[in-house]
């Protein structure tokens, strides 16, 4: 019901505009012929007509000219907002937990925008926005990096930075009252500025657990134990193998069927 009164309303201004001139032509022309008590001819009438059509078509003239106009501009931000759209970036902070294990974090700073990333600079804020200064172990591990601490040069598109951050086990407990919000600002290859902001409220993490390993995790520890095993078996690039035939089988059953003999007769000596 909106949308219709909406679209029905520029028609009755265009109206109520071109009508009003008309009509106030037409007063003054039947105004003047009632007090001058005579009949219009025919050429004046046309000269009123031609009058009033002469005036309709400068009004339509100069709205078709004004909507041309304002129809031109909005093509024109319209252009400039695709074209900033192609190039614009965006930056994104991901903590996770690593494959290892699930106390071993590790951080992920990655462009997933359509545009070279420039000059981006990181800051941690709290809740009320106000700068938050390295006295938090997290924030420490942060700083550690030197892209947290410097910023980023230049960052392309889908390139990513990874690296480990923090372990659970180190820090303790006091890492689930942690919380920030860390600010990303960054511009495109045209200088514009763009701002995004994320939180992390590691409280969230108290009472995860993990069950079992990741398979491809487990699957390269069990390949290290079957290197080691072979390691093991071979050496100086030659495998070593004792050779045990039959004839040292006689040899050891000999040998073990004479110590018994000897261990008997000197029970038999003794009793």
């Amino acid at each position: 019901m909106k949308s219709s009164n909406k679209s029905v309303l520029p028609v009755f201004i265009l109206v109520a505009i071109i009508l009003t001139p008309l009509i106030f032509i037409l007063g003054i022309a039947v105004g003047n012929e009632i007090k001058m008590n005579t009949v219009l001819s025919a050429d004046s009438l046309t000269s009123w007509i031609s009058a009033i059509a002469t005036v309709a078509i400068s009004v339509l003239t100069f709205i078709l000219a004004k909507e041309t106009w304002f129809l031109r501009l909005a093509q024109i931000a319209q252009m400039n907002e695709i074209r900033k759209e192609n190039i614009q970036p965006n930056i994104g902070i991901q903590i996770s937990s690593s494959r290892h294990a699930l106390n071993l974090m590790n951080v992920k700073v990655s462009n997933k925008g359509r545009g070279i990333a420039k000059n981006i600079v990181f800051r941690f804020i709290d809740r009320n926005g106000k700068k938050l200064d390295r006295n938090n172990a997290v924030i420490d591990s942060f700083f550690q990096l030197n892209i947290f601490r410097n910023g980023i040069s230049t960052l392309g598109i889908e390139q990513e930075f990874n690296s480990f951050l923090f372990s659970f086990l180190e820090i303790g407990n006091d890492i689930f009252d942690t919380y920030f919000i860390l600010e990303v600002k960054f511009s495109d290859v045209a200088d514009n500025q763009y701002k995004n902001e994320y939180i992390f409220d590691f409280s969230e993490y108290k009472g995860i657990r993990d069950i079992g390993t990741d398979p491809l995790c487990q699957m390269a520890k069990d390949l290290e134990k079957m290197q080691k095993f072979f390691t093991g078996l071979s050496g100086n690039k030659r495998i070593n193998v004792n050779h045990f035939d039959n004839e040292d089988r006689m040899k050891e059953r000999f040998e073990f069927e004479e110590q018994i003999e000897r261990l008997r007769a000197e029970r038999e000596e003794n009793t």
